[in-house]
C-alpha cells in the first residue's frame, strides 16, 4: 500500500444552490423577527436571546446563524447587533416581509396549487396584514420620497386611498400636506390594522377607514368630495377582470371627481426578459400575482388605460422600487 496521503476533493464555491438556501433562510428569519416584534429592537439597541421569547435555545441558534452570515455581530457577550451588511439588509426588509410574511403559506403549498389539489383564495390565501406591512416598509424607502415630491406640485384637500391596506400611504400624505382623507379596503383585517395606525398617528379626526369594495365606487360614501385619489399596487387587481373593466373603472373614478382633480397610482410592470438588464424584482412579483391570476401592464399600457378613461397623464416617475412606475393623471379642467 502506498503511504502517500489520499487526494482531497475541494467542493466548488460557485454553486448557486447554496445562495438560494441562504436567501430562503434569511427571508424567513427577517419576516419571523418582524412578526415577533423584535426586528426594530435588533436594529436599534441589539438583541439578547432572552429578549425574544421562551425558546432561548432556538433564539441563540438563530442569532448565531445570523452572525455566521455577517448579519449581526457580538463583542463576545450575548448582545447581538446588526453589522453594516445587516443594516443594509434591514433597510430593504420590506421585500422579505412582503414575500415570506404575505405569501409564505402559498409558496409552501405551491405543489398543491399547481396540481389543483388546493385553490388559492379558498384553501390557501395570502396574509393580507403582512402584505400591507411589507408594502408599507417598501414604500417608505423606495416610493414615498417621490410621492412626496409629486404631491407638492398641486393643491388638494381630500384624499381617497382605494385599497388602502394598513393606511400608511394615506397617513403619510395627510401628515405631509395637512389634509383629510378616507381609506377604503375590502379586507376587515386590513381595515382594523389601518384604524390602529390612524389612531396611533393621532389622525382619527381627519382620516376615516371604510370597509368596502374599492372596485365598486358606488359603495364608497363621500367619493364625490375627493380631489385626489391614490391607488398604490391596487389597479392590477381590477385589471384581473380585463382591460375593458380597468378602463371602465378608471372612467368611473374620473367621472366622480371634480374638474382638475388628480389621481396618483403606483404599479410594477411585467418582466421584460432582457438578458443584458437583470430584473431585480419583477419576475418574483409577477409570479406572486399569478397566484391570483392577475396580469401586469407595461408603462405604455398604463398610459393608454388612463387616456382611454379620459384622464390626462401628467407625469410618470421611475422610483427606486425596481421596475415600478408612479403615474400622475389629471381630470381635464
Amino acid at each position: 500500500m502506498s503511504n502517500e496521503p489520499s487526494a482531497t476533493t475541494t467542493v466548488g464555491t460557485d454553486r448557486r444552490v447554496f445562495d438560494y438556501m441562504q436567501g430562503y433562510l434569511m427571508c424567513s428569519l427577517f419576516a419571523a423577527l418582524e412578526s415577533a416584534g423584535v426586528l426594530t429592537d435588533l436594529a436599534t439597541t441589539g438583541l439578547r436571546p432572552s429578549d425574544v421569547g421562551s425558546n432561548k435555545f432556538l433564539t441563540k441558534a438563530t442569532l448565531e446563524y445570523l452572525a455566521q452570515r455577517d448579519i449581526v455581530s457580538t463583542d463576545g457577550g450575548d448582545l447581538y447587533q446588526l453589522t453594516e451588511f445587516g443594516r443594509a439588509v434591514h433597510a430593504d426588509r420590506g421585500y422579505l416581509v412582503w414575500l415570506t410574511g404575505g405569501y409564505g403559506e402559498a409558496l409552501t403549498s405551491f405543489a398543491d396549487l399547481l396540481t389543483d389539489k388546493q385553490t388559492f383564495g379558498k384553501d390557501i390565501d395570502r396574509n393580507v396584514r403582512w402584505v400591507a406591512v411589507g408594502s408599507a416598509i417598501i414604500g417608505k424607502q423606495d416610493l414615498w420620497p417621490h410621492v412626496a415630491d409629486v404631491v407638492r406640485e398641486f393643491e388638494f384637500h381630500h384624499i381617497a386611498d382605494l385599497g388602502c391596506g394598513n393606511g400608511h400611504y394615506l397617513i403619510s400624505l395627510c401628515q405631509e400636506v395637512g389634509v383629510a382623507g378616507m381609506g377604503v379596503d375590502i379586507s376587515p383585517d386590513a381595515c382594523a390594522e389601518a384604524e390602529r395606525e390612524v389612531s396611533k398617528a393621532g389622525l382619527s379626526d381627519r382620516i376615516k377607514i371604510i370597509e368596502a369594495d374599492a372596485g365598486n365606487l358606488k359603495a364608497v360614501p363621500g367619493i364625490d368630495d375627493i380631489d385626489l385619489v391614490i391607488t398604490f399596487f391596487f389597479l392590477h387587481e381590477v385589471l384581473e377582470h380585463g382591460y375593458d373593466v380597468l378602463v371602465a373603472y378608471l372612467r368611473q373614478i374620473q367621472e366622480s371627481l371634480p374638474k382638475g382633480a388628480h389621481m396618483l397610482t403606483a404599479e410594477v410592470g411585467p418582466p421584460e426578459f432582457e438578458q443584458d438588464s437583470p430584473e431585480l424584482f419583477t419576475p418574483e412579483y409577477a409570479l406572486t400575482q399569478a397566484l391570483m391570476e392577475q396580469k401586469l401592464l407595461t408603462e405604455d399600457g398604463w398610459r393608454r388605460a388612463f387616456t382611454d378613461a379620459g384622464f390626462e397623464v401628467r407625469q410618470v416617475i421611475r422610483p427606486e422600487l425596481p421596475e415600478a412606475r408612479i403615474i400622475l393623471a389629471k381630470k381635464p379642467d
